[in-house]
């Protein structure tokens, strides 16, 4: 029998349409965080680092509880929070209104939730099935969309002004022929291939960390991979147009790190794939011409961004100030999300009194 291990990471994939558009003229960003990684990363406080700080805490109902943010989509008077296969929907004062869809197997609901992805004010709920569950933000039951019958076909990026989506494979097993796919409801139109094999250290496990692809979240239309430097977007004719590439030098967590260990060792009490300080970098998106990413190393909680206007990129921990909701000790903001209007960095985080959430918005 194999042994599914599977590291969770708060992210589910989602992406807007709007106005968004694609375009290249032939150079891309060079992003490079090598110097970064070689020092002590810089700190500073949440307050000096952002210049507009919002606290909002999420007011539940009794017969609801939040253990695991996985996602927060914030529009102009809506916030969508997904967890625990959930998604409840808030003001944007904290208040709960109401739940969207519910988890099951009868007409209008999903039966997992292996994505979230906003689109035209639409909300599609990937539910693995080989299919979307649409829900409107009233919580009415929209119909279902079906996709090509491509096994883990998991995260999802929307071509921008067109019905066309383009799918990440997960590589669970090392041999997966299909990489990426381009498509319009059952049909594939542009299929890419993996170009490596990899052979596990053990035929006994399945890999996986949570999100290999993470499209961006607010104006800019692009997205990145996991194992993959490149951040790209894609254009009308299907073509993938590198928008930037990342540097990390022998810091990189790559495939052959997460295929090298043998079953035996993956089940040790404490493992950890990110024993030598790896980074593994997926993006929250683009605000004000500023990229920004997070590591999904549990242990390096920093922001890591890039100017484009300057050039210049950084790694910074950036820490909370004094407040009312008593946050961990070692509690650091970290970009995790954009806002759709592009407006608000968004993180959450936990009270250590009654371990309430705290969505936090953040302008610079």
């Amino acid at each position: 029998m194999r042994t599914y291990l599977f590291i969770a990471c708060l992210l589910l994939a989602a992406c807007t349409d709007g106005e968004k558009s694609a375009t290249f003229d032939g150079n891309f960003h060079h992003i490079d965080f090598r110097p970064f990684l070689e020092k002590p990363v810089e700190q500073k406080e949440l307050t000096e680092w952002g210049e507009q700080i919002s606290y909002l805490p999420l007011k539940l109902p009794d017969s609801i509880t939040v253990k695991n943010v996985q996602r927060i989509i914030l529009t102009d008077d809506k916030l969508l929070v997904v967890h625990d296969d959930k998604l409840s929907l808030f003001d944007t004062a904290g208040n709960y209104l109401h739940a969207i869809g519910r988890k099951g197997e009868r007409e209008g609901e999903y039966q997992r939730m292996f994505g979230v992805v906003l689109r035209n004010d639409t909300l599609y709920v990937a539910d693995g099935n080989y299919d979307f569950t649409l829900y409107t933000w009233g919580g009415k039951y929209a119909g279902k969309k079906y996709h090509p019958h491509i096994r883990h076909l998991k995260d999802y990026f929307g071509v921008p002004h067109s019905d066309i989506w383009l799918g990440h494979v997960t590589n669970f097993v090392g041999n997966k022929e299909t990489r990426l796919a381009f498509f319009r409801d059952t049909m594939v139109l542009k299929a890419i291939p993996y170009l490596k094999k990899y052979e596990p250290a053990s035929s006994n496990v399945v890999y996986g960390m949570g999100a290999e692809m993470k499209a961006f979240d607010g104006l800019v239309p692009a997205f990145k991979e996991l194992f993959n430097d490149t951040i790209y977007q894609a254009d009308a004719q299907l073509n993938l147009l590198p928008y930037a590439v990342i540097y990390l030098g022998d810091h990189k967590f790559t495939r052959e790190i997460m295929f090298a260990h043998t079953a035996e060792q993956l089940m040790k009490n404490g493992f950890d794939f990110f024993t030598g300080g790896e980074v593994a970098l997926l993006p929250a998106g683009e605000k004000d011409s500023v990229i920004y990413l997070r590591n999904l190393n549990p242990k390096d909680l920093s922001v890591y961004s890039y100017d484009k206007t300057t050039g210049k990129a950084s790694i910074e921990q950036i820490r909370y100030p004094q407040n009312e909701f008593h946050f961990a000790k070692d509690a650091t903001f970290v970009s995790r999300f954009i806002s759709t209007d592009g407006r608000y960095l968004i993180d959450c985080e936990q009270t250590e009194n009654d371990g309430n959430h705290v969505v936090v918005l953040v302008e610079r």
